[in-house]
């Protein structure tokens, strides 16, 4: 099992720089370049660390292009310098890394009308990113809503997912969520699409828990949606003081052990969701180290 963090990097310090669509209008397409330049510098700067640190699963903002798939952005004439691709994909083979990037709430796999249109430059927009860089990677993304009726969105969902270049379907991952579409909702369309299911902790305790517990998921059918591929998990604890469903900055170690007891797998990975990032990785991973350790050389009873 590997452990990973998303986007941030709280030991390096920065954050991928973002743009208002009205300074892009002000400033051109010149400055947009210069916030790219940077923000693939930070990323090689992240991956550098995470391999001096052992972590080898990483998010990658969405933000990498600000703005990336929105329409006024002409994302071809957008250039990735070609040492920091090449930096990106000989530490990524390197530590043999998994890298992932997640679209955010407003992209949609089943939505209709300019919803859809936006969603679909959205998707192709991160495939685009992960063509650039030169790796495969995961694309994360939620089912959606409902629309007052689950079976014709569910349809039209499996449609959406046939109109998807290649290059965004390969790639495609679908996540349950905790409003709308559980675990065991997501899995036929999985199965029907042929795309893998992440399985969220967090949201499947919000929904669909109180229907089955996480270790009475069907787990084999869940991983069946990998097609021999490496699964991957998604774990976060709620923070107490915020609305059901925000994530808490760290994780437990107890947490998380129950977690993996619930899980029947050997071989996967888990991104952990927590707001302290690295830093929440690097202080799970003391800890469960410290509970092995004292496990072994810990002398039973007699």
């Amino acid at each position: 099992m590997r452990l990973g963090y998303a986007c941030v990097n709280l030991s390096l310090g920065g954050k991928m720089r973002s743009l208002r669509l009205a300074t892009l209008r002000e400033r051109g397409l010149a400055y947009l370049q210069t916030l790219v330049d940077e923000n693939l510098a930070l990323l090689v700067a992240i991956l550098r660390w995470n391999l001096a640190q052992g972590i080898t699963v990483f998010r990658i903002s969405s933000d990498l292009v600000p703005l990336g798939s929105h329409p006024e952005v002409p994302l071809e004439q957008i250039r990735f310098e070609a040492a920091q691709v090449a930096e990106v994909a000989r530490l990524a083979r390197q530590g043999k890394m998994r890298l992932s990037m997640h679209p955010g709430q407003y992209t949609l796999i089943s939505a209709t009308g300019p919803v859809w249109e936006s969603s679909y430059r959205d998707l192709c927009y991160h495939a685009e990113v992960m063509e650039r860089l030169g790796i495969e990677g995961d694309i994360i993304l939620h089912g959606g809503g409902v629309y007052g009726d689950r079976q014709a969105t569910a349809r039209r969902m499996l449609a959406h997912i046939e109109e998807l270049p290649d290059g965004v379907r390969r790639r495609l991952r679908l996540e349950n969520d905790e409003r709308c579409w559980s675990v065991l909702e997501l899995l036929p369309i999985c199965e029907a699409s042929g795309l893998p299911l992440v399985v969220d902790n967090l949201h499947h305790g919000l929904n669909g828990a109180a229907e089955v517990p996480l270790e009475g998921l069907p787990w084999e059918r869940i991983l069946s949606t990998w097609g021999g591929r490496r699964p991957k998990l998604h774990y976060a604890e709620q923070d107490p003081s915020k609305r059901p469903g925000a994530h808490s900055d760290y994780v437990s170690a107890s947490g998380f052990r129950a977690f993996l007891a619930a899980v029947p797998w050997t071989d996967y990975d888990v991104m952990l969701e927590c707001k302290a990032k690295d830093l929440a990785l690097l202080r799970l991973r003391q800890e469960l180290g410290q509970a092995e350790e004292e496990r072994i050389t810990t002398p039973g009873e007699s």
